[in-house]
């Protein structure tokens, strides 16, 4: 499919939860459907449109305390959602609201959900080759766009971060999908390097990939071992392993990248009129390597909520999606929702 015809059918999917909600307003459309007994894909569609088009109670719960009404709009615009509310649906983050808390705060007892958030298209990264050239390695790393399978035209933004170095270059990837980007790093840099892709189809359809690689050192070691990375209220809030310490806070989106300043434990994020997700980073040491750990920000891709993967559960699951905004750009959310007490 060409990369125009995709770009239309998003935006004609995105305008449709736009004008729907506009003309006849979230309260009047779908809070009605909340409390009917009848279970079917037109009951849940609303469900799921009170989530995505209402603020929630309280309306700031995204910065503060766990929500007593569900809802994840951003405040003072029904049409955008929260970037703080999306992110504490992710598991990672220190600050996530189970999916307890959530159920409660929907308030619809006979009707269990899972809810997904996704970009609209992916780019994956790897390392094709590595040459050591004396006091440098050279390095060629390929990128590859596509959505569902089919591939896409991109530009794309790429970043190296090691230790308190940052690395930047600009590519794209062609109609293929594919692309390539070469970086030369000095091996006096040696430790677990960051290579981050945030690759854009036009201004509102953003994705990004990192990918982890050993720059003159050893393996890289999972994510989380050395710190814990969970950004909210433009705040990113780190919890380090007491062996480990921070040398580094950087943030990159599309057009910008700077070092973030410290607040005793915490770095400030500054508001990038770039639409997309900013990639956070943190590099330090321990006694023994140099690491380095991200965060995406909001927090998505991400999938929490009930858990609908039994074999007895399966056909009994109905599945909506919806085109939904943060902070400037177009993501997919996927719902599921199953009523229980039907079937058993």
């Amino acid at each position: 499919m060409p990369a125009a015809s995709i770009d239309f059918a998003l935006a004609a999917s995105a305008m449709v939860l736009i004008t729907v909600g506009a003309i006849y307003g979230v309260n009047m459309v779908a809070e009605p459907f909340l409390d009917t007994e009848v279970n079917d894909l037109g009951r849940y569609y609303q469900i799921g449109r009170y989530m995505l088009l209402s603020q929630g109670e309280p309306a700031g719960w995204g910065t503060g305390e766990e929500p007593t009404g569900l809802g994840f709009a951003a405040e003072g615009d029904d049409y955008e959602l929260d970037v703080d509310k999306i992110s504490r649906l992710n598991p990672s983050n220190a600050y996530a609201v189970n999916y307890t808390t959530l159920w409660e705060a929907l308030n619809v007892e006979d009707v269990s959900f899972r809810i997904e958030f996704e970009p609209l298209f992916n780019i994956s990264l790897g390392l094709a080759s590595s040459q050591d050239i004396g006091a440098e390695t050279v390095y060629n790393f390929s990128a590859s766009t596509s959505r569902e399978g089919y591939p896409l035209a991109s530009t794309v933004s790429y970043y190296v971060a090691v230790r308190d170095s940052i690395y930047s270059a600009a590519g794209t990837t062609d109609d293929d999908g594919a692309g390539t980007v070469e970086f030369n790093i000095p091996n006096s840099k040696s430790g677990t390097a960051l290579l981050v892709g945030i690759a854009k189809m036009d201004e509102s359809i953003v994705s990004y990939d990192v990918f982890p690689f050993a720059h003159e050192s050893g393996l890289p070691d999972p994510a989380g071992t050395y710190a814990t990375l969970s950004p909210k209220d433009f705040v990113l809030h780190v919890d380090l392993d007491p062996d480990a310490s921070a040398l580094n806070a950087a943030v990159f989106s599309l057009d910008y990248t700077f070092n973030l300043t410290a607040s005793g434990s915490d770095y400030e994020i500054p508001r990038l009129l770039d639409p997309g997700p900013m990639i956070l980073v943190l590099t330090g040491s321990n006694a023994s390597a140099y690491w380095a750990e991200w965060v995406p920000y909001p927090q998505v891709p991400l999938e929490m909520g009930s858990d609908m993967s039994a074999d007895h559960v399966i056909s009994d699951v109905s599945r909506v999606t919806y085109m939904v905004v943060i902070e400037g750009a177009r993501y997919r959310c996927n719902v599921e929702f199953r009523s229980p007490e039907e079937n058993e």
